[in-house]
């Protein structure tokens, strides 16, 4: 089944110009949809189907991106290979060669892992400009204390330099935790808790990062969803 996007997408997708710019063409009258000028905004159209013209020169065409959620179980190597053999995300998206995953999850964690072809959504995800949260549902082996959430959410130096959480709240009595945090150092939350006397992950499930949810995804399964590119990943 063809999807019909928004026409200034379409446009700003094809690398033509941006999205503000393609508004403003669409509202001068400037764009044509199968020959018929449209200078509605809301107008949806096929970038597959639909001939779009702009002063009547047909917009170029540029290769669709494919972006999924993903969940991804425990057991599972955030990878496309892996030299022991393990299992890797690949094995669950051996259809797409070309998706790459946004960010890791490590070997023992599980939950929402954002995988795309789009080089542009990667670099919007993973890199510390861009600020990213991430929300992760934590279970501990022992209750963290007040002083232990304070220090967690302010600073602690760790080896490879100081970090926090930007939040930390109590679940419920199974000593879990909603933790949102901002970094992407390997194994970072792992080690944060660490740092309170030692203290061991039990269970570490990632359920949002920037805009996307986890939602009623079960372990293994994906969806494909649409991203705007231009869309504020921190909402």
């Amino acid at each position: 089944m063809d999807t019909k996007e928004r026409l200034q997408k379409i446009i700003a997708a094809s690398g033509l110009m941006s999205r503000r710019s393609a508004e403003e063409a669409i509202l001068a009258g400037r764009v044509q949809v199968n020959g018929v000028v449209t200078s509605l905004l809301g107008t949806k159209a096929s970038r597959d189907l639909d001939l779009i013209t702009i002063d009547g020169t047909p917009i170029p065409k540029r290769e669709t991106h494919r972006t999924f959620l993903f969940y991804k179980p425990r057991g599972v190597m955030t990878t496309k290979k892996d030299p022991e053999g393990r299992p890797t995300i690949m094995d669950y998206f051996q259809d797409v060669p070309a998706v790459n995953p946004a960010g890791r999850l490590d070997y023992e964690s599980e939950g929402l892992l954002i995988l795309t072809t789009d080089g542009e959504l990667l670099l919007k995800l993973t890199h510390p400009r861009y600020r990213v949260k991430k929300i992760y549902e934590v279970t501990t082996d022992r209750r963290l204390t007040k002083d232990h959430i304070e220090k967690l959410c302010t600073e602690i130096q760790l080896s490879d330099g100081p970090g926090k959480f930007e939040s930390c709240e109590k679940l419920d009595e199974r000593d879990t935790y909603r933790i949102t945090i901002l970094e992407g150092r390997n194994r970072f939350i792992r080690r944060m808790i660490a740092a309170c006397d030692d203290n061991q992950v039990v269970r570490l499930l990632r359920t949002h990062m920037g805009p996307y949810a986890l939602g009623t995804l079960s372990f293994g399964e994906r969806t494909e969803i649409f991203p705007d590119a231009e869309a504020d990943l921190n909402p």
